[in-house]
């Protein structure tokens, strides 16, 4: 403690003798950390000054001859900012050496890094899904391939015909743009973007399919496949626009259920149009189409509902029914089409 005492003495009379405009009253020397040279009475006396040593601390300095020690502590703590000018010297006493540098006491600095920051990434906006088959409006003018149904995976329209039972109908697309493909893994928007909606030419042929009238299709379901279902009972129904020179049977369809109802899936079927005419049907006005399977009405099904499908369809099976175009430009929720 005594040698830092003494340290802050000496830098103090360092300060004073550079902040003094009389030359004559000045305290001390300045003593300068980085000199070599002692302190000492023949020193003083070349400078005439008069050498001093503090009782306390032992750190000796050349002092004012009128200036008494008494004089020199009331002055301590005056400060200066012309040190550079002033003659170097060091203190001849055992004491730690001014020049100890007084950054050590110092408190460390802030630092620089910058404040965290969250590597959390951004919200998406896409709506979490639910679990509701929430149908939307789809609006073929709009040259979207994806009905809204609450799952952003689900809605995008494909076709298919029956020659997965062995008939032999085709689908060709009434337009420029035709894909010729008449499978799920189709892109149909430019089909849409061209003729606002789904344009279709089909052939019915029955082939050799026993089990069924001949038909052909476009649906879309509410997932990437129709093995996802989900409650669609908040949508209350579906609306369509359309024309068709055949009826068209729109189907409930329930993915992996629908064979323990026999494929007797609850069904609306639209009249013949020969100009776009739009439809609201409730699910309540869906039923099944033949007697004799597991019962099943549109709200059960539309609690359960994986798919929504689209057939122009035959009269009865093993018979032929013949070439016809069909044109779809809206499907929503009730009420939605008419916008």
């Amino acid at each position: 403690m005594k040698k830092l005492i003494g340290l802050l003495a000496t830098s103090s009379l360092v300060m004073l003798a550079a902040c003094s405009d009389d030359e004559s009253s000045s305290p001390a020397a300045p003593v300068d950390s980085g000199s070599s040279t002692l302190v000492t009475p023949e020193l003083c006396q070349s400078m005439s000054m008069v050498f001093y040593t503090d009782p306390t601390t032992g750190v000796s300095a050349c002092i004012s001859p009128v200036q008494s020690s008494s004089d020199m502590n009331g002055t301590l703590g005056q400060s200066s900012s012309s040190l550079d000018a002033l003659p170097a010297l060091s203190s001849s006493s055992d004491a730690a050496p001014v020049a100890a540098s007084s950054s050590s006491l110092a408190p460390a600095p802030a630092s620089s890094s910058p404040a965290p920051t969250s590597s959390a990434p951004a919200a998406d906006d896409t709506p979490a899904d639910d679990g509701l088959f929430k149908i939307g409006l789809w609006d073929g003018s709009k040259g979207t391939n994806q009905v809204p149904t609450g799952n952003k995976d689900g809605g995008y329209w494909y076709s298919y015909t029956d020659k997965g039972n062995k008939g032999a109908s085709t689908l060709e697309w009434s337009a420029t743009a035709a894909v010729g493909s008449t499978y799920s893994d189709d892109d149909l928007s430019p089909i849409i973007a061209e003729c606002g909606g789904l344009c279709g030419k089909f052939n019915l042929v029955a082939g050799s399919n026993e089990d069924c009238a001949p038909y052909v299709a476009v649906a879309f379901n509410y997932g990437k496949t129709d093995k996802t279902a989900a409650d669609a009972t908040s949508s209350k129904g579906i609306c369509v626009t359309y024309k068709s020179t055949m009826a068209i049977e729109v189907d409930m369809g329930l993915g992996s259920k629908d064979e323990s109802y026999g494929y007797n899936l609850p069904a609306y079927v639209l009249d013949p149009a020969t100009s776009l005419k739009t439809v609201d049907i409730a699910w309540s006005e869906f039923k099944q189409q033949w007697d004799g399977a597991k019962a099943l009405s549109g709200p059960e099904a539309a609690a359960m509902l994986a798919a929504i499908k689209f057939q122009v369809k035959g009269s009865a099976v093993g018979e032929d029914d013949g070439e016809g175009t069909f044109l779809i430009t809206k499907v929503g929720a009730p009420g939605q089409c008419g916008e």
